[in-house]
């Protein structure tokens, strides 16, 4: 029988051994490696929370409305009636609070909470009502969706977008830094401080913005004659709102909570974009069914403009936004929605 003394190197001592070194010179550029990424993954992060004025000025409006926008503090209490309204790009470039105020006199405040390409409304809505900022109306131009069951368990690992924008919140951000670097000449600092005013005047014209780097034709207006291929000006966009509806019965639950109605009121479209909404719509005003508190359904779906009154093909310009603040407002006054 053969004995191996301790500290001998012996053959499983020195098998030992050379497993250890061989773990060693794997395990350590494996940590360095991934110690790498992670730091890279910081600077990104970093940058990108540091700096949201580089972003597009599209996710610029849009993170500076999800954030700072609901966070300040929105209602006084001379306010008695406190107004936000919901929607995508359209009422970005739409709803102008203060013309919309004016209209009513004093102690009527609103804010425009729409938000670029999204038609979703309850995050931004909770995230108000979480800093106490409680309106007394919530103005819906897209009405609910229509998802009846909640999200299976681990969907996000089933939507490879929400997945990657999830792990990497930051991956616009060298594209954008080279989009921003090139617009304006590498000149960071000047671009910066312009995004930055322009958010701040966004504030504090509470919520409105024009986007004007989609404008291209003189005095931001559209010709007369202006279509797109994608026009269906025989079809009308009729407005479905979903009987069942898990956004719909949360929206419940916050209005019987915060004690605020719900208005849908109309959005808007270019001429010949669609067919005018039907006249028999101008005066509707209607509860939608099974809803507590009751929601009201206010005028038609959406109001028609001339082209000159669009500074691109789906957003008004400011001589637009008066004439839809106006008439929006005159419609709310007719039906004595406040």
């Amino acid at each position: 029988m053969a004995f191996t003394e301790i500290g001998s190197d012996g053959p499983v001592a020195r098998s030992s051994a050379v497993s250890a070194v061989g773990s060693a010179r794997w395990r350590r550029p494996t940590v360095t490696f991934v110690g790498l990424l992670l730091l890279i993954w910081l600077i990104l992060y970093g940058l990108h929370a540091l700096l949201p004025e580089i972003q597009s000025g599209a996710m610029a409006i849009y993170a500076a409305k999800s954030g700072r926008f609901v966070k300040q503090q929105m209602f006084g209490p001379s306010d008695r009636v406190r107004i936000m309204i919901f929607g995508d790009s359209r009422v970005i470039t739409g709803f102008y609070p203060g013309e919309f105020d004016n209209s009513f006199g004093e102690g009527v405040r609103s804010y425009n909470m729409g938000l670029p390409a999204e038609r979703r409304f309850l995050p931004q809505l909770e995230a108000a009502l979480a800093q106490g900022n409680v309106p007394t109306h919530v103005l819906l131009t897209y009405p609910w969706g229509d998802e009846a069951e909640p999200a299976p368990r681990f969907a996000l690992l089933r939507d490879d977008n929400k997945l990657i924008n999830a792990l990497l919140p930051f991956r616009a951000f060298p594209r954008d830094v080279v989009l921003f670097a090139y617009n304006y000449r590498f000149r960071f600092a000047e671009g910066i401080r312009y995004t930055g005013a322009q958010i701040d005047q966004m504030i504090v014209d509470r919520g409105w913005y024009f986007i004007r780097w989609q404008s291209h034709f003189a005095n931001d207006a559209l010709p007369d004659d202006f279509a797109i291929p994608s026009d269906r000006s025989r079809q009308i966009d009729a407005r479905e709102v979903p009987a069942r509806s898990l956004v719909r019965d949360r929206l419940m639950q916050l209005a019987s909570q915060y004690g605020f109605k719900v208005l849908l009121v109309p959005g808007y479209h270019r001429d010949r974009e669609f067919a005018a909404a039907p006249a028999t719509d101008a005066d509707r005003d209607t509860v939608v069914l099974n809803s507590s508190p009751l929601v009201r359904v206010i005028g038609p779906d959406y109001f028609t403009y001339p082209t000159r009154f669009f500074a691109d093909p789906v957003h008004l310009n400011p001589r637009g936004r008066s004439i839809y603040t106006a008439e929006l407002a005159a419609l709310l006054k007719k039906h004595q929605a406040f």
